[in-house]
């Protein structure tokens, strides 16, 4: 049964300072709680930001993909469901599990937040993140990551994103004139920075400079579209594979073929971006 909560959060900073009076509302039910503290025991303190993620991530394997968990509900607002995922979700909430406060379910609430929507700030529909690159965007101008893509020998990717703005049938909430201006706002902000990636041909070859807990974001052959999927890179007898939460086999798993042979098997996907953990 689904729960309210207010928790406090500054919304300004990162990362987030508990201190602050500003009210953040959000939804979960106790199950999700029950998670969060089980999962964080897994994490180790004195280790790497891509360590303790992955020791979250991995506790994932198996569990269930469900499409649109975030947007049940009519009015936006933080939605916290560790019991389901899809594979953005996978990614930032091993993320904010493995950064928060031990033992402190408000402190995952924040970054969660921060991570989830631009400036950490929720305001309709628009005011979250909807396209990878721009959490890619928001992550590394607020030190997290480090976008590798180009160093790793990536060419530049030459795209306008606009597949929300462009689609408001499959969007109906941007029918809402303020939740499609954000959007536009969102997509211009995309479209400015200089992004690069790793064609499928490519990846074999620079395959080894990828780590294990590296995040991997397979890129789109749609035309106005950047990501289609994302994951965590594993490495297992010297290859690198994917931990993702996959709609194929509705459950978070590990790819069975290498990352390089499972992104040309993909037909939606022309390649890949590598962004590393700080």
């Amino acid at each position: 049964m689904g729960i309210m909560g207010i928790i406090f959060s500054p919304l300004t900073v990162w990362p987030p300072n508990t201190g602050s009076t500003e009210a953040l509302v959000y939804e979960a039910s106790a199950a999700d709680s029950t998670l969060f503290f089980q999962k964080q025991k897994l994490v180790t303190a004195d280790v790497t930001t891509a360590e303790r993620t992955m020791a979250v991530a991995k506790s994932f394997l198996g569990a269930p993909y469900v499409l649109g968990c975030l947007d049940r509900r009519q009015e936006e607002q933080l939605t916290i469901n560790l019991r389901e995922l899809d594979c953005w979700t996978f990614v930032e909430i091993s993320l904010a599990i493995s950064l928060a406060q031990e033992g402190n379910f408000k402190s995952f609430a924040e970054l969660l937040q921060q991570l989830r929507y631009w400036g950490g700030t929720i305001n309709g529909y628009g005011s979250r993140i909807h396209y990878f690159t721009g959490w890619l965007l928001q992550a590394e101008q607020n030190g997290l990551i480090e976008d590798l893509s180009a160093s790793m020998g990536g060419i530049p990717y030459k795209k306008q994103v606009g597949y929300i703005s462009a689609r408001p049938h499959k969007y109906p909430k941007i029918k809402d004139a303020q939740a499609l201006t954000n959007i536009r706002h969102a997509e211009k902000r995309i479209n400015a920075h200089q992004w690069h990636y790793i064609p499928q041909a490519k990846i074999a070859k620079m395959e080894h400079l990828i780590q294990e807990g590296d995040l991997v974001c397979l890129t789109s052959v749609k035309q106005d579209l950047d990501i289609a999927h994302q994951g965590f890179a594993v490495k297992q007898n010297g290859r690198i594979y994917l931990m993702h939460a996959s709609s194929l086999s509705k459950r978070v798993v590990l790819s069975r073929q290498p990352l390089a042979e499972y992104v040309i098997s993909q037909p939606g996907q022309s390649g890949i971006m590598v962004a590393r953990f700080k």
